[in-house]
């Protein structure tokens, strides 16, 4: 994945037309379209493409930002729509092969000869280059030096304010053995000389290092961060997204997601050493491919139509029954000087003198969105619902209310609701029918805040649920705003 404020791409896994791997672009309203065909390593296979956006600090290092760039074993290909996709670099390390080959940009400008340039890290050989706007690449050194690693992948250049590795280059491993524990899994650090320090932060499973943007911003669907999940490693698939209010004061720390489903940790550092806490846990949840928008993307310019000057006193001098033959009324919004094309029909009769007045038509302003509280995610797991509730409304919202109906003969007895960690309906119901403004805890406790606060309400059943959101039919009542549609 790859996200920006306006754009979001992501790469198909066991997708090959004709040897290659779809490149799919993401609507805001989460539809997808396939924008290139990238040819897969080895002709075909499920194979991991990985994917980044030059931002603007990459001009510096000859890129022209906004360009998209997608690894392909050892191949970098380029993709500047509506172009199709050109072979941009080749890697020259065979450890690039077939797949998992990590890129990134620097946005820090920390890293000496190789500042703002594209950073690319090679699985298997634990390599790590840096290529130019130009396609030229650069050795920067091998993770290897520092001893024993598994594979490496995902990396980020982190802030250089961030603690005694600061402004290096952080890679993920998944499969480091020389833990602190049995689990395997951590972040490794590299400097521009290629020094390397293994083990930063330990993690099991560490599949990606993801920075959280000082200053956040957001896709056109209201999310700040993309994150490619599959439940129970072959269930469900799909593109999750986090919004602002999980990150605020964060900005500046380390995410890194777990492919071993142990949840994502955030990585602070507390001025003597790199702390990790669970920052989120999705149960049964392989991360995969993530990407905060990144900030530094620049937006596409619009294209603007010039338009014809009209000057409203012009003075016609007709024959003797002149036909001025424009093509509509002009349409002014109302400026110092009125710019528009002329279009309308008018016949004049024979005077010394006409002179054409212009009609001014004011512009209407449009009628802003009222703002709303509305569902995010739904996800049907084990023996549990849940909904995912983000308040983008001023004032602050308190739940009141639940009415719900669900497949009695497969889920069994609702036992239990959760609003966040607390407890708000522990009475075990059944005959598949929920209705209730009886809810426990404070109001502060079912309170989401507003401006894009979120909640996530858990419904849990005696058994394993029904997986398919027909066969549910639900409504949660808010105050002030009322009652909002959760289910199907």
């Amino acid at each position: 994945m790859a996200a920006a404020p306006a754009d979001l791409i992501a790469s198909e896994y066991c997708s090959f037309p004709g040897g290659s791997t779809r490149i799919d672009k993401v609507s805001c309203q989460g539809d997808f379209a396939t924008i290139a065909l990238i040819p897969t390593p080895g002709g075909g296979g499920c194979e991991e493409l990985y994917m980044t956006i030059a931002p603007s600090q990459a001009a510096n290092a000859g890129f022209t930002p906004r360009d998209y760039f997608v690894t392909s074993g050892p191949n970098i290909w380029q993709i500047r729509l509506p172009n199709p996709p050109t072979l941009f670099a080749v890697i020259p390390d065979s450890g690039c092969s077939p797949d998992h080959t990590g890129i990134t940009f620097d946005h820090e400008g920390a890293l000496g000869q190789f500042a703002f340039d594209m950073i690319v890290t090679c699985k298997f050989s634990g390599g790590v280059w840096a290529v130019d706007g130009a396609g030229t690449v650069n050795a920067v050194g091998n993770f290897h030096s520092g001893g024993q690693i598994g594979e490496i992948e995902s990396p980020a250049v982190v802030p250089r304010t961030f603690g005694p590795f600061g402004g290096k280059i952080w890679v993920a491993d998944e499969e480091y053995p020389n833990t602190s524990t049995t689990m395997l899994g951590a972040i490794h650090a590299m400097d521009e000389n290629g020094n390397v320090t293994l083990g930063v932060v330990e993690w099991h499973g560490a599949e990606a290092v993801l920075v959280i943007p000082q200053t956040p911003c957001t896709f056109c669907s209201g999310g700040e961060l993309f994150q490619a999940i599959t439940l129970n490693e072959q269930g469900p698939y799909g593109i999750y997204q986090y919004f602002p209010a999980s990150f605020a004061g964060l900005g500046g720390n380390v995410l890194v997601p777990s492919e071993a489903a142990t949840g994502t940790a955030l990585v602070q550092f507390d001025g003597t050493n790199y702390v990790t806490s669970v920052f989120d846990m999705i149960p049964g949840a392989t991360f995969e491919g993530a990407s905060f928008a990144d900030c530094d993307v620049p937006t596409p310019t619009p294209t603007s139509t010039p338009a014809a000057t009209f000057t409203p006193t012009a003075t016609f001098t007709p024959t003797s029954t002149a036909t001025f033959t424009p093509t509509a009324t002009a349409t002014f919004t109302p400026t110092a000087t009125a710019t528009a094309t002329a279009t309308a029909t008018a016949t004049f009769t024979p005077t010394p003198t006409a002179t054409a007045t212009a009609t001014f038509t004011p512009t209407p302003t449009p009628t802003p969105t009222p703002p709303m509280i509305g569902v995010t995610t739904k996800t049907f797991s084990s023996n549990k619902v849940t909904i995912t509730f983000q308040n983008d409304a001023a004032v602050d919202q308190v739940l009141t209310g639940l009415a719900m109906t669900w497949p009695q003969a497969t889920n069994g007895n609702l036992t239990k609701i959760t609003m966040g960690a607390t407890t708000i309906y522990n009475t075990s119901t059944g005959g598949g029918t929920l209705n209730t403004s009886s809810l426990l805890g404070t109001t502060a406790q079912r309170t989401i805040a507003a401006n894009g606060g979120t909640a996530t309400l858990t419904f849990t059943f005696h058994n394993n649920v029904s997986t398919n959101a027909s066969n549910y039919t639900g409504t949660a009542t808010f105050n002030p705003f009322g009652s909002v549609t959760m289910l199907p």
